[in-house]
């Protein structure tokens, strides 16, 4: 074959031309394509948004039929959640308090029946066991201990109906909320105590929903919002994941919460006429008085005694008063709850108590729930 080393006509150059302004043409288009591209520019971004994408098969939005108890009304309701193992996931137990019907749907929109496996009113926890699905993903727990104020932290879940949504803040504090009770069941969240707060948007549907740090590890579980409930200037609430982890392990091995209980309800002294309290020589309404003793519990074993009330219900002599937990001064009843909660079956717990004008210690040894 012979090889033509003819010098190119003009026509052939005119044509290489025009085939290289094309080249460059739909290199600087491309080019700019890729500037206007959004890019992740830090590496927190980078780790935020691997977060996201690796928890989310985890996630998952309950739903069911709840009947408003002051109304009798029904209707529908929904709440987050998200797999611990292949077949259970957690929640908060306010999310299916009544709840009928229960389902959850995954990420992927798929649905599947599920049922309450075991609940923990005291944290507001509970768990369910799905059927007809084994989790797609499942998310492990981290320890919530000495969490820095400031870290990043990631919430996942299903506002307002709307899954896989996720919202993005950091850890603002830890401590105890000066919130009020849950009106309609004091004791669901009555034995937590420190709790961690986020500027991560919690709202309505968030409840049970996984709060992340940016390893992707459960560190605390969506819980409520103080302020606004449309998370516009308030503050969101986790339950610890430490708390959350133990109560995980107590229910599935025992079927009930495995923390300290006095056995015993409490009264806060600020609901005592201060002129009674005068009268046994108390000055102050810190602590908190005894009000009844379930038999065989703790107080009962160790002697604790509680108020004698007359048959319209009028206090005729006050019950032993606890002023101190562990050598810890009690403000009140919920914090002598939250304090004791924090102790195990077994444990021994020393009382400073104010009974008949004297204070004296008794010491209670904690027993297993049943």
């Amino acid at each position: 074959m012979a090889i033509d080393y003819s010098t190119p006509t003009y026509e052939n150059e005119e044509g290489l031309l025009t085939m290289r302004m094309v080249l460059v043409f739909i290199l600087l288009a491309f080019s700019q394509a890729l500037a206007q591209a959004p890019r992740l520019t830090t590496p927190e971004e980078v780790a935020r948004v691997e977060v996201i994408r690796r928890a989310l098969p985890a996630v998952v939005k309950i739903f069911g039929i709840l009947r408003d108890p002051q109304t009798g009304n029904e209707g529908p309701t929904n709440g987050s959640g998200f797999f611990y193992a292949p077949s259970r996931i957690i929640t908060n137990y306010h999310v299916v308090q009544d709840l009928r019907d229960i389902s959850v749907e995954l990420f992927d929109g798929r649905s599947f029946p599920a049922q309450v496996f075991a609940v923990d009113k005291g944290i507001d926890i509970a768990i369910l066991t799905v059927q007809g699905v084994t989790a797609p993903a499942q998310l492990s727990f981290a320890s919530s201990q000495n969490l820095p104020v400031g870290m990043g932290l990631v919430v996942i879940g299903s506002p307002f109906g709307q899954r896989n949504l996720a919202t993005y803040g950091i850890l603002a504090g830890i401590g105890p909320t000066a919130a009020e009770k849950n009106d309609l069941d004091p004791e669901v969240g009555a034995e937590i105590g420190d709790l961690l707060f986020t500027d991560a948007r919690i709202v309505q549907g968030n409840s049970g929903g996984p709060v992340l740090d940016l390893q992707g590890r459960v560190v605390g579980v969506a819980n409520a919002t103080l302020g606004d409930l449309s998370g516009v200037g308030g503050v969101g609430v986790a339950i610890p994941g430490d708390l959350v982890r133990q109560s995980v392990s107590d229910l599935e091995r025992f079927g009930v919460p495995q923390r300290g209980n006095l056995g015993a309800t409490l009264l806060d002294l600020s609901e005592l006429d201060p002129i009674l309290l005068g009268r046994v020589g108390l000055l102050s309404t810190r602590g908190a008085m005894i009000e009844k003793v379930q038999p065989g519990g703790p107080a009962a074993r160790a002697g604790l005694r509680p108020a004698q009330r007359d048959q319209r219900g009028k206090l005729v002599s006050l019950g032993d008063i606890i002023l101190a937990v562990g050598g810890r001064a009690m403000r009140n009843a919920s914090e002598v709850t939250q304090t004791i909660a924090r102790y195990r079956p077994g444990d021994r717990v020393n009382l400073t108590i104010w009974r008949n004008g004297q204070r004296l210690d008794v010491t209670v040894t904690m027993i297993a729930r049943r």
